[in-house]
C-alpha cells in the first residue's frame, strides 16, 4: 500500500460514451467516446479513418458547447483510437459534465462497474487474509518480503472496519517474483501517520512480519519505514532491508539518462530536493559522477555550505534562490507536493524526476506544467520482474527502488557492505535498470 494513489487511476468517470467531432488534417470526422479519464480519451474508430500515432486531433464535443480540446493520438487499434491530452486534464467539474451528458443506463453501468471493482478487490483481500492465508503462504513459499503501508483513504479502498477487525494486522496484498526468487507485498493495518507518530506501532509491525515470515531471506522496507524504524531504535540487521543502495542505484542511473537527452545534455548541474535526508544526502555525493555542480537543496540546512568531492563539487542550501537557473531535478522531499512551496523559483523547461512517497499528485503537476515544469516518475525495471496484482500507480513489471537491494542481495549478499560502486556494477548486470515514465492518473 506504498501511497496507494493508484487506486484512483480508475476513474470514477470511465466507460462514459458521448458523441465527439474529430478535426484533423482538414478533415472533421464525427465518432462516440468508449472511455473517459481525467488525461484521455478512447474514442470508437470510424470506418475509413486511418490516424498515426503521434497525430494531434482537435476533439470537440457538440452535447456540450464550447468543450474542446487538443489530444495526441497515443495508440490506434482496428476499433478504437486512444488519445492522451496536451498540457492540460479534463478538471473534476467537466468531467462531471461529460457525465451527465451520458444517458442514464451508461451512468449505471459505469457505477455499478466501479462498485463490483472495489468490492472485488476488497472481498479478494479478505479471502486472502482469512480463510485462504495459509493455502498461499503454503504456495508461495516467498524468498522475500516487502513491507509497505499506505494512509486511511488508501487503506479504503482495500478494505472496510468491519474487515479490518477480521483480518491479521499484516496482510498480504500482492505476489511478487523476479527470475526464480518469489516474494510476497505485505502491507499494515497502522497507517502511515500512526508508524510516523508511535514507535510502538513500528516495532509490533517488524517484530509481527518476522513472526509471520520466520524463513524469508530479506524483508525490504518501503518508503520511510526504515526511518521510523531508526527512529524506534531497531537495527538494520538481517533480514531487514533498508533499501538506500537500491534506491541510489536507480536515481542514479536515471540522473544519467537525464543528462544524456538532447535538451539537457549541456546541463553540467542537478538539484536534489531533499538534499539532507537519509537518501538524499547520499545521492548528492552519488550525483558527483555525473555532474560538476550538485545542489543539495533542504529546509533543514541553516547556512550555504560547499562541500568539494574528488569528482565535483557539493552545494547544500536551503535558499530558493540557488534554483533559478537550474533545469534538471530529483524529487526526493517527504511528500511530493511540498515541491509547490518554491515552484516559483523553478525554471520554465525544468524537468523533475520523480521519487517521492506519496509521488507529486495529479493536481500538482497540473500546476507545475502551467509553469511549463514537467514531472516524471521514477522506475526501475527487470524483464524477470512480476508483481500479481500491480502495485498501486505502478505497472506490474516496474519496481521502486527501495525493493531492488532486497533483490540483488538475494543472489549476491556481499554487495550489500555499502560499497555503492560495486552495488551499481551487480544490479546492472543483473538486469536493473532506471527509467523514468510518464506518471499514472490519480
Amino acid at each position: 500500500m506504498i501511497s496507494m494513489h493508484g487506486e484512483y487511476r480508475r476513474h470514477v468517470r470511465s466507460g462514459i460514451r458521448v458523441p465527439v467531432t474529430l478535426k484533423y488534417a482538414s478533415h472533421t470526422v464525427e465518432t462516440n467516446t468508449l472511455d473517459v479519464s481525467a488525461s484521455g480519451l478512447r474514442l470508437k474508430r470510424p470506418k475509413r479513418v486511418y490516424i498515426r500515432p503521434g497525430e494531434v486531433i482537435d476533439v470537440e464535443f457538440p452535447d456540450k458547447s464550447g468543450m474542446n480540446v487538443a489530444a495526441t493520438v497515443a495508440y490506434t487499434g482496428k476499433s478504437h483510437i486512444g488519445l492522451q491530452l496536451n498540457l492540460r486534464r479534463f478538471s473534476d467539474t467537466e468531467l462531471s459534465e461529460l457525465y451527465d451528458i451520458a444517458p442514464p443506463w451508461q451512468r449505471l453501468i459505469a457505477t455499478g462497474k466501479r462498485t463490483l471493482w472495489r468490492n472485488s478487490r476488497r472481498s479478494a483481500v479478505f479471502l486472502a487474509n482469512t480463510w485462504l492465508r495459509a493455502p498461499l503462504h503454503a504456495l508461495a513459499r516467498p524468498h522475500f518480503v516487502f513491507a509497505v503501508y499506505g494512509n486511511r483513504q488508501q487503506a479504503e479502498s482495500y478494505f472496510t472496519p468491519w474487515m479490518a477487525q477480521r483480518m491479521p494486522s499484516n496482510m498480504v496484498l500482492g505476489f511478487i517474483r523476479n527470475e526464480g526468487m518469489r516474494g510476497l507485498l505485505v502491507a499494515s493495518q497502522f497507517m502511515e501517520e500512526e508508524l510516523e507518530e508511535d514507535s510502538n506501532k513500528v516495532r509490533f509491525y517488524l517484530d509481527q512480519l518476522q513472526r509471520d515470515y520466520p524463513e524469508v531471506e530479506r524483508i525490504a522496507l518501503v518508503g520511510r519505514l526504515p526511518n521510523f524504524a531508526m527512529k524506534a531504535g531497531i537495527g538494520m540487521n538481517e533480514p531487514l532491508v533498508e533499501g538506500s543502495l537500491g534506491t541510489r542505484y536507480m536515481i542514479w542511473d536515471v540522473a544519467r539518462q537525464m543528462h544524456e537527452r538532447p535538451r539537457y545534455s549541456q546541463q553540467n548541474s542537478i538539484v536534489v530536493l531533499g538534499g539532507a535526508g537519509r537518501i538524499g544526502n547520499a545521492v548528492c555525493q552519488d550525483l558527483t559522477s555525473l555532474y560538476d555542480k550538485v545542489i543539495g537543496f533542504d529546509s533543514r540546512y541553516e547556512e550555504d555550505r560547499e562541500i568539494a568531492t574528488d569528482r565535483g563539487t557539493v552545494l547544500q542550501t536551503s535558499s530558493p534562490d540557488h534554483l533559478r537557473d537550474e533545469k534538471l531535478y530529483i524529487g526526493l522531499t517527504t511528500h511530493g507536493d511540498a515541491v509547490l512551496e518554491f515552484q516559483q523559483y523553478i525554471a520554465p523547461g525544468a524537468l523533475i524526476a520523480d521519487d517521492t512517497h506519496p509521488c507529486v499528485s495529479l493536481t500538482a503537476r497540473e500546476r507545475l506544467l502551467e509553469r511549463q515544469i514537467t514531472v516524471e516518475k521514477v522506475v526501475l525495471s527487470h524483464e524477470e520482474f512480476l508483481m500479481w496484482p500491480r502495485m498501486p500507480a505502478w505497472n506490474n513489471r516496474d519496481i521502486p527502488g527501495c525493493l531492488v537491494e532486497a533483490l540483488v542481495l538475494l543472489r549476491q549478499p556481499a554487495v550489500g557492505q555499502g560499497d555503492f560502486s560495486a552495488f551499481c556494477q551487480e544490479a546492472g548486470f543483473l538486469g536493473f535498470t532506471g527509467r523514468l515514465i510518464s506518471p499514472l492518473d490519480e
